[in-house]
């Protein structure tokens, strides 16, 4: 099983375990993209260069909630994800810079499903 462990606070965690939370939303920087995306360089029917970017597949997201060993934990099922490039009002895309370069601002969105295991979380 493909498994993504994640770090939220107390507010967030319980609102996942509460079943208040059925999405959670991630930004994808250039330092954390390889563990949300997949690019891959293609060509289109029209001969041009393409970028195709997709979610990378995980069956289940463990979050943790603070950072001692014994911190509450839970793992979810991800029943689907998606990558979102975020836009303003009028409809463009967002961007912001990082060293010279610019990049779309997006996140990855994981669909939420049954919870699988709990440790450490008080009812």
């Amino acid at each position: 099983m493909e498994q993504l462990t994640l770090h939220t606070n107390k507010k967030h965690f319980q609102a996942i375990l509460k079943g208040e939370e059925t999405v959670e939303k991630r930004y994808v920087y250039p330092n954390n993209a390889k563990k949300y995306v997949i690019e891959e360089d293609k060509t289109d029917e029209n001969g041009d260069d393409v970028t195709i970017v997709t979610s990378v597949h995980y069956d289940a997201l463990q979050f943790v909630c603070g950072r001692k060993k014994d911190a509450p934990r839970l793992t979810i099922e991800v029943k689907s994800s998606e990558f979102v490039v975020l836009t303003d009002e009028n409809g463009n895309d967002l961007t912001f810079e990082e060293n010279g370069n610019e990049y779309y601002v997006c996140q990855v969105w994981y669909t939420l499903g049954d919870i699988i295991a709990t440790e450490n979380v008080s009812e």
